[in-house]
């Protein structure tokens, strides 16, 4: 839920930022409206790659890179989409758009494991751990006595 939150308030924060001119507020309220959207990112920016060891433990490395790359690919298709098409008040609105969209895809987001935002985990964390140790790369198996003869 947290993700969700972050993103959540990330959206509503920016596309506030496109709403205020001079005549609604000025830059007084421009900059508590900036200041609270850079809180709400940065918490979503530590809730993402907080997610990160749970989606493929064995491939973190592989995980993080992907999330990291996926973040600036984000940020590159929001400025060719709204900021080169449209003024700076409807470019910020629709960014924030973006941002919800994105936000409400966290609903999806399952583990057999851990469960989702609305159920708990669909396999018991015993019979979990039974599999995870049978599937341990690099398990040692007991010698096998040889059976050829010398």
């Amino acid at each position: 839920w947290t993700h969700f939150l972050s993103l959540h308030g990330q959206a509503i924060f920016l596309y506030l930022f496109g709403l205020i001119k001079a005549d609604t507020g000025g830059w007084p309220l421009a900059l508590a409206c900036l200041i609270v959207f850079a809180i709400f990112v940065n918490m979503a920016e530590g809730t993402s790659y907080g997610i990160v060891p749970y989606m493929i433990p064995t491939e973190l490395a592989v995980v993080s890179a992907v999330v990291g790359a996926g973040g600036t690919l984000g940020a590159v298709i929001a400025t060719w989409a709204f900021y080169k098409n449209f003024d700076t008040f409807t470019a910020l609105q629709l960014h924030g758009g973006y941002v919800m969209f994105w936000a409400l895809t966290c609903f999806a987001m399952k583990w057999d494991h851990l469960g989702s935002m609305f159920g708990g985990p669909k396999v018991p964390t015993a019979e979990l751990e039974e599999k995870k140790e049978a599937d341990l790369p690099g398990k040692l198996e007991e010698p096998q006595e040889s059976t050829r003869a010398i």
